[in-house]
């Protein structure tokens, strides 16, 4: 290497050097904001998400300072102490929130200051401490709102797993063949009713001239009750005021007096029944009834006899001119 390359090397790696310096320089100033005065506050976080020192800090969107120091509190590491810086010309409410939240798309984190809008209890000052709060990430958010969709989805495919089990206990190929030969039949059932409709249509079309007819009459027939309307309701008054005399009638007292006599009759054909009186012993006393059977015989031989031969039985009296005249014999009547 010759000595003028040597030289252009060593001006190159000074130069790089130099921009190094120059640019950690910068940044340090920056970060460190030396050249302006500056208040110091605190916030006391359980968790910092990711936080870094360096982060900015904002208040209604605007940068005012930035992260300083993030430390554990004396040796609590569930306890960080964060400290930022801001301008001196930025007056904090007291009662402001410090809210750690995402600044942009990315998720950097930066602190943004939530102010409080009562001023009455005065502002916060150098190394005071703020409330704090965490804004959720946007993946524990998205999280968040899926959760109760990935559970519900969980429940129903585990539904929907017993229903294919369901269903593959239930339609079995019997079950199978019993709903294709119900289709069948669904079938046929509409096939039917396609008929009947069409068979309808023509008896209607065949027939619309008695439909026409029948709906005259009808109509003629409601006119006339519209017409006798009046008749119509004296008639009805009629049969309510005949219906109020047989409700009035003393329906209870003629009942009664038919329960009476059904018992006296019952009484009499039981007497009957028994052989009791006149009647009882025709119909229960055969020597009697044999006895009136045989005298009504011996008359009717008694009534043939005389027919035969009256002159055995007949006695004649004659009236002649006012003076009577006996006949013992028949064969021996005298002659006028």
């Amino acid at each position: 290497m010759t000595k003028e390359k040597a030289r252009i090397v060593k001006t190159g790696i000074l130069f790089v050097v130099i921009l190094l310096i120059t640019i950690w320089g910068v940044n340090y100033v920056k970060s460190n904001d030396l050249l302006s005065a500056k208040v110091k506050l605190h916030g006391i976080y359980s968790d910092v998400a990711e936080l870094s020192v360096g982060n900015h800090v904002y208040v209604s969107g605007t940068k005012i300072g930035k992260v300083a120091h993030i430390n554990f509190i004396e040796g609590n590491l569930e306890k960080l102490d964060v400290e930022f810086h801001i301008k001196k010309n930025i007056k904090i409410p007291k009662g402001s929130i410090a809210k750690i939240t995402s600044i942009d798309l990315l998720g950097t984190k930066g602190i943004e200051i939530i102010l409080k809008k009562n001023t009455n209890g005065g502002f916060y000052k150098n190394n005071d401490t703020l409330k704090t709060a965490v804004e959720t990430s946007l993946s524990e958010e998205v999280n968040k709102q899926i959760m109760p969709l990935k559970i519900k989805t969980e429940n129903m495919v585990g539904t929907l797993d017993s229903l294919l089990v369901a269903f593959r206990a239930v339609f079995n190929p019997k079950t199978r063949r019993n709903i294709k030969q119900s289709f069948d039949h669904i079938q046929k059932t509409l096939r039917n009713l396609e008929s009947s409709s069409v068979l309808l249509d023509k008896i209607m079309v065949s027939g619309k001239d008695r439909v026409a007819v029948i709906l005259k009459n009808a109509e003629s027939i409601t006119t006339n009750l519209e017409k006798n309307n009046d008749n119509i309701e004296k008639i009805l008054q009629n049969f309510g005021d005949i219906s109020d005399s047989l409700a009035a009638a003393n329906f209870v007292g003629v009942i009664d007096n038919a329960d009476k006599s059904l018992d006296k009759f019952n009484k009499i054909m039981n007497k009957i029944e028994k052989g009791e009186g006149t009647i009882g012993l025709l119909l229960k006393d055969e020597e009697l009834y044999n006895k009136l059977e045989k005298a009504s015989n011996d008359l009717d031989k008694l009534f043939i006899d005389i027919k035969e031969n009256p002159k055995r039985y007949v006695r004649f009296s004659a009236f002649s001119f006012g003076k009577k005249v006996y006949v013992t014999d028949t064969d021996s009547i005298p002659e006028d």
